[in-house]
């Protein structure tokens, strides 16, 4: 009875040591453990470009540092460039899609008023009311804070930047020792520990990133291209949001697409109520065959035990915890597994089952 509290208490202690490293210290060592991991990433490489062209690794592992950075960069660029467009013609449209709404909401009244006998002047009030409530809590709360916002966004860039330079410096002072480093630290069996996590980590954790990260996009450009079928002017940014919420737990793209739907029926768009219902069926059906076909059984635990981890990973981390919060599952399973041996962990599932 000792040894089973001894070992609980042992996974609680590993728990919080690695919740408190992902919570406290991840920002603080996240650049140099970055510049860590695309010199061992890339090593392979430079060693080769350095044996046939006899060129120094730090000037290889540089321009691919750059390479990559300039062509992320390069991509947000144009993506970003037209999302501003996009929000700038909402912004600028606003009063035309606010009584294009009303009269949406007029003709949604008028059809269920005339199709199930209910009042559809009580149903608009209700809703303009609601809408004027909205309106007043976006006044005294949201405004006021978008100021604040930019100003933490504008901050956020130069972070980023900050943080960018400090990886390059890194990277260019690691990768000249870093064979030499890695050779003198394999003397020592922690080390080979922390790379048999790594490496476990990286297979299982990247497996899974790998996977939610293709659905993502695909789902995003299904998305994107078929509200653009459609002649939908917003579709990259409709759609980016769709794609992106398809990514939280419990949430999809039908958050947005059947309740589009619903509106286009009831208004008598039955092409745009079918199209957006088929979109759904589309997306939701393509997150279904993809998800077992890129994890398979590389996760070892079951979609139900994701679901509450990223959950819990949003509530603890914000929206970085859509990914720190399997990687914070994942990590304390690898520990485990490199501390105690098969059998003891198979022992204590026994034991914690009783």
């Amino acid at each position: 009875m000792a040894d089973k509290y001894k070992k609980l208490l042992g996974v609680i202690g590993i728990t919080a040591a690695v919740y408190i490293g992902l919570r406290y210290l991840l920002a603080y060592v996240a650049p140099f453990f970055a510049a860590y991991l695309f010199v061992r990433l890339v090593n392979p490489l430079t060693r080769k470009i350095q044996d046939r062209m006899k060129i120094k690794k730090e000037w290889s592992t540089v321009f691919l540092l750059l390479l990559v950075t300039g062509a992320l960069a390069f991509g947000c660029w144009i993506l970003c460039d037209q999302l501003i467009i996009q929000i700038r013609n909402v912004v600028m449209n606003l009063d035309g899609y606010r009584r294009s709404f009303g009269g949406m909401v007029d003709g949604c009244c008028q059809a269920l008023e005339g199709t199930f006998g209910i009042n559809g002047e009580d149903i608009r009030q209700f809703i303009y009311q609601n809408i004027e409530y909205m309106e007043d809590r976006v006044q005294v709360y949201i405004l006021p804070g978008l100021f604040n916002s930019s100003i933490k966004y504008a901050a956020g860039i130069l972070k980023g930047i900050a943080t960018f330079f400090v990886i390059f410096v890194a990277v260019t002072l690691l990768v000249r020792d870093y064979d030499e480093i890695n050779d003198r630290l394999l003397k020592y069996s922690p080390y080979r520990k922390f790379l048999d996590i790594m490496d476990r980590l990286w297979n299982i954790g990247g497996a899974y990133l790998k996977a939610q990260l293709s659905i993502i996009l695909i789902v995003t450009v299904l998305c994107v291209l078929g509200l653009w079928l459609l002649g939908n002017p917003y579709a990259l940014l409709v759609g980016i949001v769709i794609g992106l919420l398809d990514a939280l737990p419990f949430i999809g793209t039908g958050t947005i697409l059947l309740p589009w739907a619903v509106i286009c029926l009831i208004r008598g768009d039955f092409f745009f109520a079918a199209s957006y219902a088929t979109l759904f069926l589309i997306t939701n059906g393509v997150r279904e065959y993809l998800e077992p076909v890129l994890l398979g059984d590389k996760l070892g635990v079951y979609p139900i035990v994701i679901a509450i981890v990223v959950y819990a990973g949003i509530c603890i981390f914000g929206v970085a915890g859509v990914i720190l919060g399997p990687v914070m599952l994942f990590l304390v399973v690898e520990i485990l597994k490199a501390i105690f041996p098969k059998k003891e962990i198979c022992e204590m599932k026994e034991q914690f089952r009783r």
